[in-house]
């Protein structure tokens, strides 16, 4: 038994932004179709850290197991807030095929299915990122491969990590603008650590508010009246939003917000519903996201002959 093993610098080599968005659509398909068990993640949250696992299985893709982590408190110690490990196996067989290098693989991942959601809703034009840390990164990466970015500008916790995030955007090619406000971008895109809400309000300018950060139903990236300005919210999935982001809970218990105003981006896929207005797009993520995003890699590996192969026996 081999198990091809895939790292950092293997996955960024493989990606391609547009085929990641085609294998994501189609799993919004198929789970839309039925054809993908993916059942509730098991979670531990212990003060502010949060561990899960994932767990996905189609016949016609695979199983995909991913353990990931979350722990704010990484930043002070140089450490990426988020940590994973990915195992993809064939679903007829039960056999193991790969061991994926997880904090890449769900940075880029989490930042496709953002792109997915904007490509279905709005084509971004100027765009201001609200935290500047890993995930930031891989969406201004994955932003500039897809969009016609016109300028991009940010604020972060501290002048370092702002600085240090535009220069990383400049040198993907990304007009930087410092004099563009939160309020005038047409997109906002929040990622961060964050338990309190860290965007107060809908700019007037704003059409969209992406939201990737706060996963547990006591933390918040958004206020209640940001919640009740939008005019859509779309989720990458219902139960998982309506589980865990605070962001959706919170207002939602409250009455600030009604089913109604919730649309899933699976139904956006399949064109079984719209939004338009002011949108906010939640993102808790879903393993099914990580199952056809794992088979991609691997199948794109096994035909490129890069990675790593290990036996096992």
């Amino acid at each position: 038994m081999e198990l091809l093993i895939l790292s950092k610098q293997t996955l960024e080599r493989l990606f391609n932004a547009e085929e990641v968005l085609n294998a994501l659509s189609l799993g919004y398909e198929h789970f839309e179709m039925g054809l993908v068990s993916n059942p509730e993640r098991s979670v531990i949250t212990k003060e502010n850290d949060w561990w899960g696992v994932m767990l996905a299985h189609s016949y016609e893709t695979g199983v995909c197991v991913k353990v990931v982590s979350v722990l704010p408190n990484n930043a002070k110690k140089g450490a990426p807030a988020t940590q994973a490990l990915v195992i993809y196996h064939n679903a007829l067989n039960g056999e193991p095929l790969a061991l994926i290098e997880g904090t890449t693989f769900t940075a880029l991942r989490t930042a496709c299915v953002s792109a997915l959601a904007l490509k279905l809703l709005i084509k971004p034009e100027d765009v201001f990122f609200v935290g500047t840390g890993l995930q930031a990164r891989y969406h201004a990466f994955v932003l500039k491969e897809l969009f016609d970015i016109k300028e991009v500008n940010a604020r972060s916790k501290t002048t370092q990590s702002r600085e240090s995030f535009l220069s990383y955007c400049a040198n993907l090619g990304l007009k930087v603008n410092s004099s563009l406000k939160e309020e005038d971008a047409q997109t906002v895109i929040v990622a961060t650590t964050s338990n309190v809400p860290v965007i107060e309000r809908f700019g007037e300018k704003n059409k969209i508010i992406v939201s990737i950060g706060a996963p547990t139903p006591s933390a918040r990236e958004l206020s209640d009246q940001v919640l009740k300005k939008a005019d859509y919210i779309v989720v990458d999935s219902y139960e998982g939003c309506l589980k865990e982001a605070g962001d959706i809970i919170q207002p939602f218990n409250a009455g600030f917000i009604k089913r109604e105003k919730i649309v899933s981006l699976g139904e956006l896929v399949t064109s079984k519903k719209s939004a338009s207005g002011k949108i906010v797009y939640k993102s808790v993520g879903i393993a099914f996201q990580d199952l056809y995003i794992a088979k991609y890699f691997f199948d794109k590996a096994q035909k490129e002959g890069v990675g790593q192969n290990v036996s096992l026996v």
